[in-house]
């Protein structure tokens, strides 16, 4: 845990999760546009990736906008109004997304790429500035750890509410982290989710994915 700060340890953990789910996709797309097309065997798979990265992005921007930034905003100095413009400009790439994949089984591929280093432009500034700003030792000194475990449990369960089906966001969750970081990440969920329907009942929904996953 980021120096015993829940909400800076997992603001690091999913943009870690996005992050590389995002470089993944564009590998793919380049890969694919040199293969002049996706091979089979990834054809199902491939878009499913890129549609769960779209629900998670989509999840964790809503959490910030409705519980994290309200929360701090009069507590911690940030630059919000940049953060919040930032999640709009990625709300309309994300639309665009779906556009792409809708089309991408009729050489849609160039697009997709181009949509996703869009998409990548604007999230790596992004995400430095909020990593600038909402640090362990920042947080700690405005909300406690009783306090800020409180408050994650809300981004929580409010995330899992936006973050598109369960048997696919949680696979897509625990297997973009490498293993130090899952680990920590799993932590919190029942041993029913980790052993027995992550692993065996949903892995049929997840399966076509797990060649750009880390398992």
């Amino acid at each position: 845990m980021t120096g015993m700060s829940p909400i800076a340890s997992s603001l690091l953990r999913i943009h870690k999760i996005i992050s590389r789910a995002l470089d993944v996709s564009m590998q793919k797309c380049d890969e694919y546009l040199g293969k002049q097309g996706i091979p089979p065997e990834e054809a199902t798979g491939f878009p499913l990736y890129v549609t769960t990265l779209k629900w998670i992005t989509h999840s964790h921007h809503l959490t910030e906008d409705d519980i994290a930034f309200p929360y701090f905003r009069d507590k911690l100095e940030a630059p919000y109004a940049r953060l919040e413009e930032d999640h709009q400009v990625m709300a309309r790439i994300l639309v665009d997304l779906d556009t792409c994949l809708s089309k991408i089984s009729s050489g849609g591929v160039g697009r997709l790429r181009e949509v996703l280093g869009e998409f990548d432009r604007v999230w790596g500034p992004h995400i430095r500035i909020e990593e600038d700003h909402f640090t362990a030792d920042r947080l700690k000194a405005v909300a406690g750890l009783r306090e800020q475990e409180r408050l994650l449990s809300q981004i929580t369960e409010h995330g899992s509410k936006n973050s598109g089906p369960l048997p696919l966001a949680l696979p897509f969750l625990f297997y973009n982290l490498e293993d130090t970081d899952r680990e920590a990440f799993m932590m919190a969920f029942p041993w029913f989710i980790k052993q027995v329907f992550v692993p065996i009942i949903w892995r049929g929904y997840w399966k076509p994915m797990s060649p750009f996953l880390l398992v």
